[in-house]
């Protein structure tokens, strides 16, 4: 298709070419909107009729252009299975998705920070008395197993968060992790921590994500690369508490 060009133009002299656009074979996609939707039946042809293919199903559409523009309409011309290889125009090749544009996107990813739960509530605790923590994941942002969409060089590209591990980082020095525990409240959380002497410290936690990553409604495969996000410090006062003996 990178070859072809309309009568009297050539890649010597290419006076006019053809835009082309694969619109992946689903009901609401179009020349406008051709990646709109991935729709199960698209990917599942191209799984069972052309195995080694990229998929998903696709009918490839083309027009006549030149430095004026569109000269007509959209057409179909052929359908296709090998929808990342269908070039935007005569004389181009198609832009090829890479490992290295999925992995910077992957650290492009607005990641949920994690945050520290505490108990004792309230900011204050103890000395010498367990303190739990927990990981709380907020609203914003993608935690492990949402999917963030995105369109990298006409591509739709899926980006999975997945947890590799967890660091509760207490404040005075001492971290437990990485682990793959959530934390807990008392008196069944797992993550817990004794502070031993009066201070004001400023616990935190760090995520280490990993992540999956799925092109144009394919299988989902790891991303070689992981992103470690650190969450906001809690304050947290430690006091020394006195026995007092009173008389009645």
């Amino acid at each position: 298709m990178a070859e072809s060009y309309p009568p009297g133009s050539s890649a010597d002299n290419p006076t006019s070419w053809y835009e082309y656009v694969a619109v992946i074979a689903c009901h609401q996609n179009s020349p406008a909107q051709p990646k709109l939707e991935i729709c199960q039946q698209a990917i599942d042809y191209c799984q069972q009729n052309a195995p080694d293919s990229p998929g998903p199903y696709a009918i490839i559409h083309r027009r006549l252009a030149d430095d004026t523009g569109p000269l007509s309409g959209w057409q179909s011309v052929a359908p296709t299975c090998f929808t990342p290889s269908v070039p935007a125009r005569s004389g181009e090749p198609a832009v090829e998705l890479t490992e290295a544009m999925i992995v910077e996107q992957f650290h492009r990813t607005d990641f949920a920070l994690p945050e520290a739960v505490i108990q004792p509530p309230g900011g204050k605790t103890l000395v010498n008395l367990p303190v739990y923590f927990e990981l709380a994941w907020p609203a914003a942002g993608f935690e492990p197993q949402e999917v963030d969409t995105t369109t990298i060089v006409g591509h739709q590209v899926r980006i999975r968060p997945t947890l590799v591990g967890i660091t509760y980082l207490t404040g005075d020095g001492a971290t437990i992790g990485p682990t793959t525990s959530m934390g807990g409240p008392y008196p069944d959380g797992d993550i817990n921590h004794e502070y031993t002497t009066r201070a004001q410290v400023n616990p935190s936690i760090s995520v280490e994500y990993g992540g999956e990553v799925s092109v144009n409604g394919g299988g989902w495969r790891a991303i070689p690369s992981s992103a470690t996000i650190e969450g906001p410090p809690v304050p947290l006062e430690i006091l020394t508490s006195k026995n007092r003996l009173y008389d009645n």
